[in-house]
């Protein structure tokens, strides 16, 4: 996300990066929530910056065959 932004008649250019997270039921506490969207924004800046990246908790862990 980028725009140009006018203040005092000096324009200059802003970007943004947005870590975002939903809190799940396995999360312990507020902690745990804001540890993910960290996660996810240092996610963003290190893909380019500029970006949006919503967090996601890891996908179950297969068994073997049984």
């Amino acid at each position: 996300m980028s725009a140009q932004v006018f203040a005092d008649k000096v324009q200059f250019g802003l970007t943004m990066s947005i870590g975002m997270a939903a809190a799940t039921v396995s999360m312990s506490c507020i902690d745990a929530l804001m540890g993910a969207a960290d996660h996810a924004l240092y996610q963003a800046k290190a893909e380019g910056r500029n970006r949006f990246i919503a967090w996601a908790p890891p996908p179950p862990v297969s068994k073997a065959a049984e």
